[in-house]
């Protein structure tokens, strides 16, 4: 049930959206800060922001719809009446990189991807808070549920009352990737401001902190979205969700692209194949492992652990394939 901050007459503002303003505000605020700093041009990111709010949330919504249609009487009233059902995140990225291309199309930026890597840090303070609203309604669900009193408290478990109106203790997933948001808010604003002391072998020297994000963010997404029992799903894949697939895609993508790079300033080398090895280590701990939590519910803990360090290593293959196309002495530095 949502918390109410505000009661005045019929109008009723609760906790929970108060939370999803300040994330949106202190995410723009934070990218904002970050691209002007860096001589970007201020006209950019005020075009930016309610182009990216609209096609976030249009796209959003319109990705929730094809994945819960059962909740919506149909597609046009899913996105023109917006006082119930719910949005899928992955959206949001949509929503950056369409606005960003529109305003590269203005001319008020002469890279689009210059403006993708002052939003990401911003994006990631957003999601983290946006996560965080869900101590002030029901939506912080998971699969799991805690029977140990020890675990029944932030930030590992969290009360959720159910239809009979008891209480269950289950694992606070939103509240966990609050923390890792957070934690990635910082690494990925340390990374921006000292990109410029990274020279890029291969000359990609914009763009790279979005990537690095989207990796993190898949890294996170693609073990914490199996916990959800509401998980937004294919219509015709009933096994691995929408966005633990975008996460894949996410990690792999970064691995292309910055293997091809490396291939292309160094040439081929054995480690390329070592990579790439562990990056399919990864990702086949991560599918067996999911394949095993959705059999056998109750072992959980053994299975997201796992599930955990394919992810890590998926992520590293790929942050390590951009680390050989950083310029050597500009790392012996960094």
């Amino acid at each position: 049930m949502n918390e109410i901050a505000i009661y005045s007459g019929s109008t009723i503002i609760y906790w929970s959206a108060v939370i999803i303003t300040l994330g949106i505000v202190a995410g723009f605020c934070l990218s904002y800060a970050l691209y002007t700093a860096n001589g970007g041009r201020k006209a950019a990111m005020w075009v930016m922001l309610p182009i990216a709010l609209f096609l976030s949330v249009l796209f959003c919504r319109f990705i929730h719809w094809y994945c819960h249609a059962e909740q919506y009487p149909g597609m046009i009233k899913a996105i023109t009446d917006y006082s119930n059902g719910g949005y899928c995140l992955p959206g949001m990225f949509i929503g950056i990189f369409l606005a960003g291309l529109i305003v590269k199309a203005l001319h008020l930026t002469d890279s689009a991807s210059e403006i993708y890597d002052a939003m990401a840090p911003g994006t990631a303070l957003t999601i983290a808070l946006i996560r965080l609203s869900s101590l002030f309604n029901s939506s912080c669900r998971s699969t799991i549920i805690i029977k140990n009193p020890i675990f029944r408290h932030l930030p590992v478990g969290i009360a959720v009352p159910t239809s009979t109106g008891l209480i269950e203790y289950r694992f606070a997933t939103f509240f966990i990737q609050f923390i890792l948001m957070m934690l990635m808010t910082g690494f990925i604003t340390v990374l921006y401001c000292r990109r410029h002391k990274i020279p890029m072998r291969w000359g990609i020297q914009r763009g790279n902190i979005a990537i690095i994000f989207l990796a993190l963010y898949g890294a996170v997404e693609v073990v914490l979205d199996s916990t959800r029992y509401d998980s937004s799903f294919f219509r015709l894949n009933g096994f691995i969700s929408l966005v633990q697939i975008v996460s894949a895609v996410c990690l792999l993508a970064a691995l292309v692209y910055y293997s091809v790079a490396s291939i292309k300033a160094r040439g081929f080398k054995f480690y390329h194949v070592l990579i790439w090895l562990v990056f399919a280590g990864g990702l086949a701990l991560v599918g067996y492992f999911e394949y095993l939590v959705q059999r056998h519910g109750d072992w959980y803990i053994k299975c997201y652990t796992v599930m955990s360090i394919g992810a890590v290593l998926m992520f590293i293959s790929g942050y390590i394939a951009y680390l050989t196309v950083c310029d050597k002495d500009a790392m012996d530095e960094y």
